[in-house]
């Protein structure tokens, strides 16, 4: 089977080696020497030094909301088209989601959306670079601005992606930019997150927040918890993220490749489409079926193919479906949803992978 994804990993004999430098140092967390080294790659290729290392994107998400003291209850605007995370991060702590649609072009947040459902009641907004293809977040930022809203972003597939030149992580770019290292990303720690916050006071709090609410002296300030990375984490992670040019350079050239085979195929095959002097890190390899999505997909599975329809509207999962209003309109939400199959997407994929994928579908649906 071809995988719609698979992680690139470093020589095991690379990784063996710093796990014996942690064995010798019994320093299995706490942030010792290969965290710390992780994190400060980071904020050099960032050009973001308030960068800071967590046990995965998920506890940023929480951690980046919960360092805001919003008030429960009150509403914080998301996509409806994102990852179950984004809106998870809003319920546990205790804010009430408002859903927004997306643009059917781009696959990102409607921004005239976004702001006309912004009222009293709204305390933050989360956004999601999805896919990895930065969404307009200068505009983003502007409305919040003018509302004075805090900005989360769930960066998850965006390390290494850049909007307007400037990379994803820069810290105008959002309160609070939240990246994912897990295995089906283009750069993996096996399980990990980058907080990537606006300012120094922001990225001090963090640092109590993720550590139980203290710092050395076992008595919390803050509400924290755990959300440590582990040495075992951070020592692979030190080793796959110097790789990111790498790995978004054969992503761009393995998507444009989908393309030049695919796009305006078929009943109307499309792609997401990408922001100008923006680059996308290719996550995901998004493609648009208005016709017999499905019957692609089992067609591709019984040829040995692995794809992915994702994601899944979150006002249609029974653990949010209740928080939908009957004024909502989420039709594009909705239609790109229906359409919408992830093809494989991997660092290491060969050109005559993407080349018999793409016959294919080519095939299936009578244009070979």
């Amino acid at each position: 089977m071809l995988p719609v994804s698979r992680p690139s990993l470093p020589a095991l004999e690379e990784y063996v080696e710093l796990l014996r430098d942690i064995w010798q140092s019994r320093m299995l967390s706490n942030f010792g020497k290969y965290t710390r080294l992780f994190e400060q790659k980071a904020q050099r290729y960032l050009h973001n030094p308030f960068t800071r290392a967590v046990a995965s994107c998920d506890i940023g998400l929480i951690l980046a909301l919960a360092s805001m003291g919003v008030a429960e209850r009150s509403e914080c605007l998301v996509q409806a088209f994102t990852f179950n995370s984004t809106i998870n991060a809003i319920l546990w702590n205790r804010l009430t989601p408002v859903f927004v649609d997306i643009d059917r072009h781009t696959l990102n947040v409607d921004c005239g959306d976004l702001e006309r459902r912004i009222t009293p009641a709204t305390s933050a907004i989360v956004v999601t670079h999805i896919f990895g293809s930065p969404l307009d977040i200068g505009r983003v930022m502007e409305v919040a601005a003018r509302r004075n809203l805090p900005v989360v972003v769930d960066a998850a597939h965006a390390y290494g992606a850049t909007y307007r030149g400037v990379p994803i992580g820069d810290a105008r770019l959002g309160d609070f930019q939240v990246f994912s290292f897990s295995g089906t990303k283009q750069l993996t720690s096996a399980e990990g997150g980058l907080m990537a916050c606006a300012t120094e006071e922001a990225a001090r709090k963090i640092e109590y927040l993720r550590a139980y609410g203290f710092q050395n002296d076992y008595i919390s300030e803050h509400v924290g918890l755990n959300g440590k990375m582990s040495e075992l984490h951070g020592a692979l992670g030190s080793l796959t993220i110097d790789g990111v040019e790498e790995a978004v350079s054969a992503r761009q050239k393995t998507a444009a490749r989908y393309r030049g085979h695919l796009a305006g195929q078929g009943p109307g095959l499309r792609f997401q489409e990408q922001l100008a002097d923006s680059r996308s890190t290719f996550k995901d390899l998004a493609m648009l079926c208005p016709e017999r999505r499905d019957d692609l997909a089992a067609r591709l599975a019984d040829r040995g193919i692995q794809t992915k329809k994702y994601f899944r509207p979150l006002h249609t999962m029974p653990a949010y479906e209740r928080f939908r209003t009957a004024s909502d309109d989420l039709a594009d939400t909705e239609s790109v949803a229906q359409a919408v199959l992830c093809l494989p997407m991997f660092n290491e994929l060969r050109e005559s992978d993407v080349d018999r994928v793409s016959g294919e579908v080519l095939e299936f649906y009578g244009r070979d």
